[in-house]
């Protein structure tokens, strides 16, 4: 044995490499850092996020159907977590003082077996490597609701996590609900992490609509109307991962683009695309069938859920029957 003990620092960067290796096995211990994106700028100016803003406390759930779920139209919504506890409680000092030895899924080995990180192991990288990785280490875990304290854990903090917030009530009428926990797929994820993790460019499943209630820092989105041409928005990326910070680096940039020195419009407001800059406290809702991606600016904590209402139950149906015809039955 070491004469040395191995100080706390040490062994939390120990653990964190292990799981690092796990999660995105491809890469070496310098690769994460390859592109050197943290020395990029990725904030947006407010200026070119001109989605709607509505105030919870003042529009109807009758008018939030009527002006932007038929239309299948994106929307800001404020001051809906406004007595959440979630609204107050949820940041680093929180988690780690109630959930420092929790464990949080980051991620799938090779095998799609789930990765966990503790929390006070997370909140240690993003401090410190996570600053500096391209694409850092990501908290989406759709069991954060379970209590996942390790064995020898000294704290007697049960996991609450799922009282800190309610569903609001445009999405109440969740017609999975009807499918029973058992089939229904997983449909709530708690994410947290900073910045430049995120999301690379993707459909939500299932036909499914979302809301993404952020309470902490800052998020970048850009959404696509259903039916953009996938090889426009998603093209091949290589050398670069899929990343949502490749994506913007490497992607987006052709969106600022005019075809010539004569075109008005650029390529993406040609195609419809909408910029967001995501604040503390808003919440996003994304209609079923918008491509989008998603980064974090800065350390981010939010809680986000996909739906099926009323409203959108057809083409949920539609999307289901084959790829998952017992589910679709139940609808």
């Amino acid at each position: 044995r070491s004469k040395h003990k191995e100080s706390k620092g040490s062994r939390y960067d120990r653990k964190i490499r292990r799981v690092k290796v796990k999660v995105r096995s491809e890469l070496d211990a310098f690769a994460w850092t390859k592109w050197k994106f943290s020395q990029n700028d990725y904030w947006i100016c407010n200026f070119v996020d001109v989605l709607p803003r509505i105030d919870y406390r003042l529009t109807s759930k009758e008018e939030f159907i009527k002006k932007y779920e038929e239309p299948n139209l994106p929307v800001i919504i404020t001051h809906l977590t406004d007595q959440w506890p979630a609204h107050k409680r949820w940041n680093e000092e929180y988690f780690l003082e109630h959930y420092g030895s929790h464990l949080f899924k980051v991620g799938e080995d090779d095998d799609e077996n789930n990765v966990y990180l503790k929390m006070k192991h997370f909140l240690h990288y993003c401090a410190d490597e996570g600053q500096h990785d391209d694409s850092p280490l990501y908290i989406f875990d759709s069991g954060f609701y379970r209590d996942r304290r390790s064995r020898k854990s000294k704290t007697n903090h049960p996991n609450m996590l799922l009282s800190d917030y309610t569903v609001p009530s445009y999405f109440e009428d969740d017609l999975f609900r009807l499918t029973g926990e058992r089939r229904r797929p997983p449909y709530r994820w708690i994410v947290i992490g900073g910045g430049r993790s995120g999301t690379g460019i993707h459909t939500d499943p299932l036909g499914t609509s979302a809301w993404n209630a952020l309470l902490k820092g800052h998020k970048r989105w850009c959404l696509f109307p259903p039916g953009t041409p996938k090889s426009i928005i998603d093209p091949p990326m290589k050398p670069y991962d899929r990343e949502a910070v490749s994506w913007f680096s490497t992607v987006f940039p052709k969106f600022l683009k005019r075809d010539s020195e004569h075109d008005n419009l650029t390529l993406g407001e040609r195609l419809g695309m909408v910029q967001v800059l995501q604040r503390p406290g808003e919440t996003i809702f994304v209609p079923g069938g918008w491509p989008h991606v998603v980064m974090n600016l800065d350390m981010t904590f939010a809680v986000t859920q996909n739906f099926c209402s009323p409203t959108n139950a057809e083409y949920v149906y539609l999307s289901t029957r084959h790829s998952r015809p017992k589910l679709g039955a139940k609808l």
